[in-house]
């Protein structure tokens, strides 16, 4: 992926990293283009210079509170199958305890359907719907 010096923490000491707050530093990956033709993923606060041309991009030039706005919207959709999940998995336990395994089984297996059929495709219609407005940066190199 390059040199290993490449790719640094915007100039700041490591600790500045505990700053940002952790949805930041957990969000998607930034895609900067440069104008050689070279193009990376980097995330919130990383700097990264280009093997080809030498010049050397910031992501911390990109607005913190829209970069967090996104991160967000994308945490609250991650959580919804997460939450999905665990429901069904709270009742296959409860129901094995209760001595119904079969009935645990059978109503895993219709959830999973259901989720796959119903939810799962009105989840990533929302998701699509929350994110087709999603800012897009042009930041200059330095």
């Amino acid at each position: 992926m390059g040199a290993s010096g490449a790719l640094t923490m915007a100039g700041e000491p490591a600790s500045s990293d505990a700053a940002l707050p952790r949805s930041v530093r957990r969000g998607p990956p930034i895609t900067i283009g440069c104008e050689c033709g070279e193009q990376r993923d980097l995330h919130y606060g990383e700097r990264w210079t280009c093997e080809k041309c030498g010049k050397t991009w910031d992501t911390r030039r990109i607005p913190l509170d829209d970069y967090a706005q996104l991160c967000r919207t994308q945490a609250r959709f991650r959580w919804i199958p997460l939450a999905a999940a665990v429901l069904v998995i709270a009742c296959l336990i409860a129901l094995v305890v209760l001595g119904r395994a079969f009935t645990g089984i059978l109503l895993a297996a219709i959830a999973a359907m259901a989720w796959s059929t119903f939810g799962r495709p009105q989840w990533k219609r929302r998701y699509l719907k929350a994110i087709e407005n999603r800012p897009s940066w042009n930041i200059k190199p330095e």
